[in-house]
C-alpha cells in the first residue's frame, strides 16, 4: 500500500470514526462529571511489552507510546495513538483508536484501525483492547491488554497507561 492510499484510508477511518460519537452526543442531555470538571481531552502515556509469533519463535520487546483523544460524551473518545516496540520487533504502530467506556465503572474497550510501520515494510492493522481506568486527583491509571491482528499474524500488546484530563 503507497503512502498516497495510506493517508486516504486513514483519512477515511477517521471521518467513520468521528461520525459515530457525534451522532451519539447529538442524543445525550448532560454530560459525565469528569468530564465537565476536566474537559474532554485525554492525553495518555503507555508502557508496556509486545509479544508476537514469527515463524514459530516468540519474540517480546519493551513498547512505548503515547495518544490523544478527544471524549464527544462520556461513552466515546476519538484520537489518534504512536506506539514504538524496540528490540528485535523493532516497528510503530500509529492509528486511530476509538475508546468506549463500558458502563458507569473504569471499563474500557478500544477498537483501533491503523498501520503498522517496520524498516521493510508497512502493514494495516486492527487493535482490539480491553482496559480498567483508575481515576485519581488529576491523573488515571489504566492496566490493558491490546491484541493486533496484522498481515495473518495475532499480536499481543500488554502494560499500562498513565492518563491526563484537560
Amino acid at each position: 500500500m503507497n503512502c498516497e492510499n495510506k493517508v486516504l484510508f486513514l483519512g477515511q477511518m477517521s471521518i467513520a470514526a468521528l461520525m459515530f460519537p457525534i451522532a451519539a452526543n447529538a442524543s445525550e442531555t448532560g454530560g459525565h462529571a469528569g468530564e465537565a470538571e476536566h474537559g474532554p481531552h485525554i492525553v495518555e502515556l503507555f508502557l508496556g511489552v509486545t509479544s508476537a509469533d514469527h515463524n514459530g519463535h516468540t519474540q517480546q520487546a519493551g513498547s512505548v507510546g503515547a495518544s490523544y483523544r478527544y471524549a464527544f460524551n462520556h461513552t466515546v473518545s476519538a484520537g489518534v495513538l504512536a506506539e514504538y516496540t524496540g528490540g528485535a520487533l523493532d516497528d510503530w504502530v500509529v492509528g486511530i483508536p476509538v475508546v468506549f467506556n463500558l458502563g458507569h465503572g473504569g471499563w474500557q474497550g478500544t477498537l483501533m484501525p491503523g498501520f503498522e510501520i517496520t524498516s521493510s515494510h508497512e502493514e494495516p492493522l486492527f487493535r482490539v483492547g480491553l482496559g480498567y481506568e483508575f481515576e485519581f486527583d488529576g491523573y488515571s491509571l489504566k492496566p490493558e491488554l491490546n491484541v493486533d491482528f496484522v498481515d495473518g499474524e495475532t499480536i499481543y500488546v500488554l502494560g499500562v497507561s498513565l492518563g491526563f484530563r484537560f
